[in-house]
């Protein structure tokens, strides 16, 4: 019975925190970007439950993972969007801190997701491993040019084979 009630409770902080994310993009009127973070945050989900990670913890990385860059608006220039995760990450913290319920220990996980999912040719902690997955996965699975360009550092293929998916 407790451990439903904390289950309940970490999903209400998950809705808590996608409701002030989309408040945040409401002013920008991007739809791609809600369905991207949207999308990442299932997906992380998703490979976290296969992976015996925190799934509130991947879900919340992956909806917090692209908020800066939405926020900030296209395009970015110079470096900025090489580095959107780390900065990105600060603002995960902000919000994370502002909406209470996650502890320091989910905080710092979440904001380390955030500040690595950029480097999607490193190898990095299993939680992190699963956001750069879920990012991938997502723009891989939703037809995007973006991770394209770099043919998904190979996450695409990586994950078919972990869930057992052929002839994709």
């Amino acid at each position: 019975m407790k451990v439903e009630r904390e289950q309940k409770e970490r999903r209400e902080l998950y809705e808590e925190m996608k409701q002030r994310v989309w408040e945040i993009l409401k002013a920008s009127d991007n739809h791609g970007a809600i369905l991207h973070l949207e999308g990442v945050a299932m997906l992380c989900g998703f490979i976290g439950l296969k992976r015996g990670l925190d799934v509130e913890v991947c879900k919340c990385a992956g909806l917090l993972h692209d908020l800066w860059m939405y926020r900030r608006g296209f395009p970015l220039e110079g470096d900025l969007h090489s580095r959107h995760g780390y900065i990105g990450s600060e603002l995960a913290r902000e919000l994370l801190l502002e909406n209470g319920g996650y502890s320091n220990e989910q905080t710092q996980i979440i904001c380390r997701m955030v500040h690595n999912h950029n480097d999607k040719g490193d190898v990095h902690d299993d939680y992190s491993e699963a956001l750069k997955d879920a990012d991938a996965l997502q723009h891989y699975l939703n037809g995007s040019n973006y991770d394209k360009r770099y043919n998904y550092h190979g996450r695409d293929k990586k994950i078919f084979d972990e869930f057992m998916i052929n002839g994709v």
